[in-house]
C-alpha cells in the first residue's frame, strides 16, 4: 500500500501518460483532516508533533494512528469509499482543465478599461481632486474630511479609522453620489484584476486553465479551489455574464451544468423534520414563496417579488445561524424588523429551531458536532465564557451537518460518475470539468448528449436518500455563460 501526503499531485503524472495507480493508497493529509478539518496545517513535522508528541515519525506511525481514529469516529467508510476515491478524479479535472476563449477574455478586458476610465472620471468630478481610488486611506479622506460623508452606523478598521469596506459603502451609498462610483469600480476592477487579466496569462497553449483543488481545505468538508479559484466566478449581473461566455466548449461539444436544488435547504429540511418545509420540498412548491407566505401570513398568490426576497434571504441565512444583526444588515431592515422576522420564522417552523438547540447542545456537551457520514468538526469553544467566541462555536455547529452532509453528496455523485464513465469507456465523450460548491460542469459530446446527461442527472439525484427528494436542474450551451 502507499502510504504518502498530497497523493493527488503525485498521481497527475501516472495519469497524464496513462499508467495505472497503486491498487491501495492511503492519503495522510486528507486522513487527518477528516479527524480534525480545523487544524494548521497537514504535513509530517506539524502533525508528528501535533498528535505523536515526537519530531519526524514516519508515515507508517501516522498511519497507525490514523486508521485507530478513523474506527474510533466511524469515518472509514466516507474515507475509504468517498475521499480517497475522489483523488483519482480531481487529479484528472485538474489535468483536462476548461478551455477559455482567450480573444473573449482580451475584448472583455478593453470594455472594462473603457468603462473604469469613465467611472474614475465621474469619481474625480464628485471628489474635486485626482486621487488613488484604490487606496482606503485616501478614499477615507476624500469621504469623510473632504466630503464630509455622514458616518452613523459605520464601523471603524483595527486601527481606528473609518472602514471603506464593501459593508460600508453599501451602509452610506445614499449619502453622496460618489459612493455608487465607487462600489461600480470596485466590482469592475475586481473582475479585470482577480480574473479577466489572469486567466489570460494561465491559459495553457490548447487555451486550457487548470484549477488546483483542495481536499483538506474547509472545515466543512467542502472543496476549495486555487491558482485560479474557478468556485468564485461571478455569477450574477451582466458584466459575470460576459466573464462566463468566455469559459467554453470544445469542437462538437457543449458545456452541460447540473445544479442540485436548494441542496442545503431540502438537507436542513430532513435533519429537522420541519413538516412545513418537508411538505413544500414534497410538492415541489416555491419553498422561498411558502416562507414568505407564512412569515408576511398572507396567501400564495398575495406573495409579492419583494416578500419573496426577504423570505430567501432569511432562508439561507437560518442554514447558517444567522442572527438579527445580520439580517437586519442583509436584507436592509431595521435591527427590530429583522428580529421579528426571525421570531415569525421560527414560529412557523417549530422543527428547526428545536433541531438547532439539539445541535448547538451537542456541540456544548460533546465538544464537536457530525453530520450524518460521521463528518465531524470540533467545536470546544462552544463552552467559551466569551460569548461572542461561543456564539461564533454555534453558528457553525448548526450549519456543520447541513454543508457537511451538502458537500458529502457532490463528492459521492463525483465518483460514481466517474465509475460509471470509466465503465461505459465514455472518458473522452463526458469530461467532468468543474465542481461548484452544489453544481457539476461537464463537457459533453453532442452525439451522446441526451443519453449522457439522463445518466449524469440520475446518478446525481440518487447518490444519497433524503427524506425529501434531491432535484436537479440541467442547463445546456456552447459556453458556461450562455446556459438554458
Amino acid at each position: 500500500m502507499l502510504i504518502d501526503f498530497n497523493l493527488k499531485e503525485k498521481f497527475k503524472e501516472p495519469r497524464r501518460v496513462g499508467k495505472k495507480l497503486p491498487a491501495e493508497y492511503f492519503d495522510l493529509g486528507v486522513a487527518f483532516w477528516m479527524l480534525n478539518p480545523d487544524e494548521e496545517k497537514y504535513s509530517l513535522e506539524f502533525l508528528s508533533n501535533r498528535y505523536l508528541h515526537q519530531d519526524g515519525a514516519t508515515n507508517k506511525e501516522l498511519y497507525n494512528y490514523a486508521v485507530k481514529k478513523l474506527k474510533e469516529y466511524k469515518l472509514e467508510k466516507l474515507f475509504y469509499e468517498v475521499e480517497i476515491p475522489l483523488l483519482a478524479v480531481l487529479a484528472d479535472m485538474e489535468i483536462l482543465g476548461i478551455k477559455l476563449n482567450v480573444k473573449k477574455l482580451k475584448d472583455l478586458d478593453k470594455k472594462l478599461e473603457k468603462n473604469l476610465s469613465g467611472l474614475a472620471k465621474s469619481i474625480y468630478k464628485e471628489a474635486g481632486e485626482v486621487f488613488n481610488i484604490n487606496s482606503p486611506k485616501q478614499l477615507g479622506k476624500i469621504f469623510f474630511e473632504k466630503l464630509n460623508i455622514d458616518i452613523r452606523g459605520v464601523k471603524k478598521t483595527r486601527g481606528g479609522a473609518i472602514s471603506t469596506d464593501v459593508e460600508t459603502l453599501l451602509t452610506i451609498r445614499d449619502r453622496h453620489p460618489i459612493v455608487k462610483y465607487i462600489l461600480e469600480y470596485r466590482e469592475l476592477f475586481k473582475l479585470q484584476s482577480t480574473y479577466v487579466r489572469p486567466l489570460q496569462e494561465l491559459a495553457d497553449k490548447n487555451n486550457r486553465v487548470h484549477t488546483t483543488y483542495i481536499q483538506t481545505g474547509t472545515a466543512t468538508g467542502r472543496l476549495s479551489s486555487q491558482n485560479p479559484n474557478l468556485q468564485n466566478i461571478p455569477a450574477e449581473g451582466e458584466w459575470a455574464k460576459e466573464l462566463r461566455k468566455a469559459f467554453v466548449a470544445e469542437k462538437g461539444y457543449q458545456i452541460v451544468a447540473f445544479d442540485y436544488s436548494q441542496m442545503e435547504l431540502r438537507i436542513l429540511a430532513s435533519l429537522s423534520g420541519d413538516p412545513e418545509m418537508m411538505k413544500a420540498f414534497n410538492n415541489d412548491q416555491d419553498i422561498h414563496k411558502l416562507t414568505a407566505a407564512s412569515v408576511f401570513n398572507v396567501s400564495l398568490e398575495k406573495v409579492t417579488p419583494e416578500m419573496r426576497r426577504l423570505a430567501k434571504t432569511l432562508n439561507f441565512g437560518v442554514v447558517y445561524g444567522m442572527g438579527a444583526n445580520a439580517f437586519a444588515k442583509t436584507s436592509g431592515l431595521s435591527f427590530s424588523e429583522a428580529k421579528k422576522f426571525i421570531e415569525e420564522y421560527f414560529n412557523d417552523f417549530k422543527k428547526i429551531k428545536e433541531w438547532q438547540e439539539e445541535v448547538k447542545s451537542q456541540a456544548r456537551t460533546m465538544g464537536y458536532v457530525t453530520n450524518l457520514n460521521r463528518r465531524r468538526r470540533w467545536l470546544l469553544s462552544a463552552t467559551s465564557m466569551f460569548r461572542g467566541e461561543a456564539a461564533e462555536a454555534e453558528r457553525a455547529a448548526i450549519n456543520m451537518p447541513v454543508q457537511g452532509l451538502a458537500a458529502d453528496i457532490i463528492k459521492i455523485a463525483m465518483v460514481r460518475v466517474a465509475e460509471e464513465l470509466k465503465r461505459r469507456k465514455w472518458q473522452d465523450k463526458v469530461r467532468m470539468l468543474l465542481t461548484i460548491h452544489d453544481e457539476l460542469l461537464f463537457e459533453i459530446s453532442e452525439d451522446i448528449m441526451k443519453e449522457a446527461t439522463s445518466l449524469i442527472r440520475k446518478i446525481m439525484e440518487s447518490a444519497y436518500e433524503l427524506e425529501v427528494p434531491i432535484k436537479i436542474i440541467v442547463k445546456v450551451g456552447k459556453n458556461w455563460g450562455e446556459l438554458e
